[in-house]
């Protein structure tokens, strides 16, 4: 690669460095009691988490690093991987679907729940600053809502934060950076999804009643 093109990646140019994000399931959720006795499909909507960011200086106004460099960010599949890595170990049969599914499709299927995690809102921001140093904060909301046979049992809103920095002369530390940040973030909303499912009296009693 010509010494000018190296330059450039390091510092002014606009490169491209591609965001690789690992599905982060919770195993910290707490259950009160015994998993769920239901069989339960699992629909994840997560297309808001397919995002191209862009490094902005820090708000210190110190160094402008890699300023023009481009992060694509696609996290829907690891967001997919977790719900059901982290569901799994609170439900005793899980199934995943592409569609959510009605009150007849779930009972013709065999079915005890459907459970619906879409993503709300996906805040993402890279900053490079000083001493050659980026950080990466991650927000993200996702409403849940589980149905059984006797309708509707729970709908909340769950909330997932990560922050990661790290210092680094190379662009691409940057994907590295913002990589982290959404895992963790996945990860918090995951223990709070899982706590949430598990230990919801209404889910737990209409499940119960159930089976």
């Amino acid at each position: 690669m010509p010494t000018a093109l190296i330059a450039g990646c390091l510092g002014m140019a606009a490169c491209s460095h591609a965001v690789v994000v690992r599905p982060a399931p919770s195993y910290d959720a707490f259950a009160f009691e015994a998993p769920l006795p239901a069989a339960a499909a699992v629909f994840v909507n997560a297309d808001q988490l397919l995002r191209e960011v862009h490094v902005v200086p820090h708000p210190s106004g110190d160094g402008e690093h890699c300023i023009g460099s481009r992060y694509p960010v696609d996290a829907r599949d690891a967001l997919e991987v977790s719900v059901l890595g982290t569901v799994e170990r609170l439900v005793r049969q899980v199934e995943p679907i592409s569609t959510p599914l009605d009150a007849e499709a779930m009972e013709a299927r065999g079915l005890d729940a459907v459970i619906v995690i879409r993503v709300d809102t996906f805040n993402i921001g890279l900053a490079s600053g000083a001493l050659l140093t980026f950080q990466a904060g991650v927000e993200l909301t996702l409403s849940v809502s589980a149905f059984t046979r006797d309708g509707l049992e729970l709908r909340e809103v769950i909330f997932g934060n990560g922050i990661e920095h790290r210092s680094s002369v190379f662009c691409d530390t940057g994907a590295d950076v913002l990589g982290h940040a959404v895992e963790a973030a996945i990860e918090d909303a995951m223990t709070d999804l899982g706590e949430l499912i598990a230990n919801s009296p209404a889910l737990r009693d209409s499940l119960r009643g159930s089976s």
